[in-house]
């Protein structure tokens, strides 16, 4: 199971499973992190594998929705094609809870938007059933850093510190 990102930008890349955090469980920095940044996202569950999908068939990838938060260790992305990779790939830091709706609870707007983001990211990648493809609805916004010692975020189904 991935976590497929498309980014604000119109950028496809993939979050490891290990990034998955779905319990809203407080999320400890490690030691060599300071500045922690995050993106708001609406993600799908991909129900049927694909590759190039066109986006009047997209509806068909995809059976539920949900809201979540991918935060990014700041001092991690130096501008490098690397550095924004490792910032991507820290475990816990995908919160997305299991708590999905059903894709008919969705606005006919934003079905829209997610059937052109499976188009965009099946450009890139292979889906498969259980993917998670998450879309980026705001660039990534600073949050805390370790000065600030911890932080609560509340955001959608969203709750849960940031400790460091």
């Amino acid at each position: 199971m991935n976590i497929v990102v498309l980014s604000p930008s119109g950028k496809t890349f993939v979050r490891p499973d290990t990034t998955w955090e779905r319990d809203n469980e407080d999320f400890y920095v490690p030691e060599f992190i300071s500045r922690i940044s995050a993106s708001r996202v609406l993600y799908v569950r991909v129900c049927k594998p694909g590759r190039s999908v066109g986006e009047k068939f997209a509806e068909r990838y995809y059976d539920s929705f949900g809201y979540g938060a991918l935060l990014y260790p700041e001092d991690l992305i130096d501008g490098s094609p690397e550095g924004f990779a490792c910032a991507s790939c820290l475990d816990h830091s995908s919160f997305l809870s299991g708590e999905l709706s059903p894709k008919e609870k969705l606005d006919p707007g934003l079905r829209e938007r997610v059937c052109r983001a499976i188009a965009e990211v099946t450009r890139f990648c292979y889906i498969r059933i259980g993917d998670l493809i998450a879309i980026e609805t705001s660039p990534r916004e600073a949050l805390c850093s370790r000065e600030d010692g911890s932080f609560h975020y509340t955001e959608g189904s969203c709750d849960f510190k940031i400790i460091f």
